[in-house]
């Protein structure tokens, strides 16, 4: 897994908004591509060799640069043809962009349970982040990315005996419980729950004391923490 862009709500000054991609014997998953992720991406994959794109829901840190994968993708040609529509799979409110326009996208509505995606499994189950729909995703057994929640029942089960916890960290406890968001603390805890190998806490906000959210987590995690940052590979 390959973080490509990592900062919370909108791009930061270091880094795009949310975007990972995971890879196994060849086939290139992507979850989430945020604003301003697409360039940095051809760092680590062609855009033609992108597989399908899991996209957590509808607020623009975490779908918006899609669009500019499918220009790059246009402008690439394999075995003398291009490279047809990206797969694409995310809630029934995304963006009429990637649901109307055949050439470039092959839409699917995001459902409950799983979904076989090459050699990956995924799994999926909605979590709440309040007004807009929002899913997670479980990879094999590897990898959990409960993209944008409150603590739920639904992301605990999806998270427990999952290796990696790649989970937002977007407020402090002392701040409150946050409305659709996990703060540093609750992820800390989730990875506990879960029993975690490793913690790497994202969604990570410009304006905000990253060190201290790194801190926070790492007093409840009961494994190692680690901040994401673009370029961050983790052996799933």
């Amino acid at each position: 897994m390959t973080v490509v862009g990592c900062a919370g709500s909108a791009p930061g000054p270091d880094s795009a908004a949310s975007s990972y991609l995971v890879e196994k014997d060849g086939y290139r998953l992507l979850l989430d591509l945020g604003a301003g992720a697409a360039g940095p991406l051809q760092r680590y994959a062609s855009a033609e060799d992108i597989g399908a794109v899991i996209l957590s829901h509808a607020h623009s840190d975490h779908w918006s640069d899609v669009t500019q994968l499918s220009y790059y993708r246009s402008k690439a040609v394999r075995d003398g043809s291009d490279c047809g529509p990206l797969r694409i799979f995310g809630p029934a409110n995304m963006n009429e962009v990637l649901t109307t326009n055949p050439v470039d996208f092959t839409a699917t509505i995001t459902q409950a349970g799983d979904l076989d995606l090459g050699p990956l499994r995924a799994r999926l189950a909605q979590v709440q982040h309040g007004d807009p729909e929002c899913w997670a995703t479980r990879i094999d057994d590897a990898l959990c990315y409960p993209a944008d929640t409150e603590p739920c029942a639904a992301i605990e089960e999806l998270a427990d005996g999952c290796g990696v916890l790649l989970a937002e960290a977007s407020g402090f406890d002392a701040d409150g419980p946050m409305r659709g968001h996990l703060t540093a603390g609750d992820a800390g805890r989730l990875a506990a729950k879960a029993g975690s190998k490793l913690l790497i806490l994202t969604h990570l906000r410009a304006w905000q004391d990253h060190l201290r959210l790194l801190d926070e987590a790492a007093q409840l995690a009961g494994c190692p923490v680690v901040l994401a940052n673009p370029g961050l590979r983790v052996a799933l």
